[in-house]
């Protein structure tokens, strides 16, 4: 070969190259800036401002702030709209603590019972169920009341409703679940009710075993509340929904990701930073979902005048210092705080209820969340 020709062969190369390169340029600004455009939907600058206010416990530790991040994820029932960032929405059915290690990427998964009687941060509210603390004052409240009474440090949340958790599932697919036969009448009624409040139509589940359920059929299974024991199960279906939509996601390709985006971002509210979430969003891939677990732990779950039935915890201090060992293994400098203490006493001043932490604890233990439902 001429040494001319090997010169333009090489240039040849060059240019083509060059145009790779350009084309790896442009489709890694376009999908920045894509995810950006999409982020601005849900982002709101003056939420993330907000969550610098929040009040934290001051029983935090340097494990805790360091070495983890901790999340509190709300799912409302929301039948008539409104807007989720503020209070008068709608109450949290779903009340989940999310616990991320820094370092190994492992998730751990805290339900606390909705019906969970617990001293809500709002001035006058007083002692109540924790799933009124976000309808009295919205997601700061929720998040106050959480730090509050379970000693943490969370600044950051996200809210999502029926619609949004319909959807997000159909984008992916469907999820899989093992479905119960004795779960099957409630789940078909509030697949009833999901049709009416969403108009996402969907056929019923008349087959127990694990199959794979559409969005309006898995969120229905998530609502399940009086089959088995109650609230308590009822947030083991969650977790089971939550977990298995995390598998699915990592199982899929890109185009359904982003489908999955275009669907629930318009559906979310929440105050992270634009730059937390994709810092969240390029470890994905890499977190696991471990243990998961409820609180209170140990409870009794007595009627309370005109507060009705309510889930007490027997008592906080013993329950918050095992939430801690469980969301926190190492963290060995934890005490609860003096307003732990405060408002432990309290409730059993109120209830008559004390410490009845054993090891024959009453819902149910840490389950490995990868094991099934």
């Amino acid at each position: 070969m001429s040494d001319s020709r090997k010169k333009k062969n090489k240039k040849l190369g060059l240019i083509l190259l060059g145009e790779v390169l350009v084309l790896l340029i442009l489709a890694v600004v376009f999908g920045w800036y894509y995810i950006n455009s999409k982020l601005d939907v849900v982002v709101d600058s003056t939420n993330a401002e907000e969550k610098e206010k929040i009040d934290v416990s001051d029983a935090v530790t340097e494990v805790m702030t360091e070495k983890y991040k901790t999340i509190a994820l709300f799912g409302l029932d929301t039948r008539e709209g409104g807007d989720m960032n503020k209070a008068g929405t709608a109450h949290s059915d779903a009340i989940i603590i999310a616990s991320i290690n820094n370092e190994t990427k492992e998730v751990k998964l805290a339900s606390v019972y909705r019906d969970c009687f617990l001293e809500i941060a709002k001035s006058g509210a007083g002692t109540q169920k924790v799933t009124h603390a976000y309808i009295l004052g919205g997601p700061t409240c929720s998040v106050e009341t959480l730090n509050k009474n379970l000693d943490l440090n969370i600044t950051d949340y996200v809210s999502v409703d029926f619609a949004a958790l319909t959807k997000a599932i159909d984008a992916l697919g469907g999820v899989t679940i093992n479905v119960k036969s004795k779960e099957l009448n409630n789940l078909n009624h509030n697949i009833q009710e999901q049709v009416q409040v969403t108009g996402i139509q969907s056929d019923g589940v008349w087959s127990d075993g694990e199959q794979l359920l559409n969005g309006t059929q898995a969120t229905a299974y998530a609502r399940i509340r009086k089959v088995g024991n109650g609230d308590f199960e009822r947030t083991q279906r969650q977790r089971a929904v939550i977990t298995a939509m995390i598998k699915k996601a990592k199982e899929s390709d890109i185009v359904t990701l982003n489908k999955v985006l275009e669907e629930i971002v318009p559906l979310i509210a929440t105050n992270l930073t634009k730059n937390e979430i994709l810092s969240l969003a390029k470890n994905m891939f890499d977190y696991e979902l471990t243990d998961n677990i409820g609180f209170p732990l140990s409870n009794t779950t007595p009627t309370l005048g005109n507060k009705g039935s309510v889930v007490v915890p027997a008592d906080l201090i013993s329950n918050v210092e095992h939430l801690h060992s469980f969301l926190y293994p190492e963290d060995d400098e934890y005490v609860p705080s003096s307003e732990v203490q405060r408002i432990s006493a309290a409730i059993t001043n109120e209830t008559g209820v004390g410490d009845m932490f054993t090891e024959d604890k009453n819902t149910e233990e840490p389950t490995q969340t990868n094991s099934g439902n």
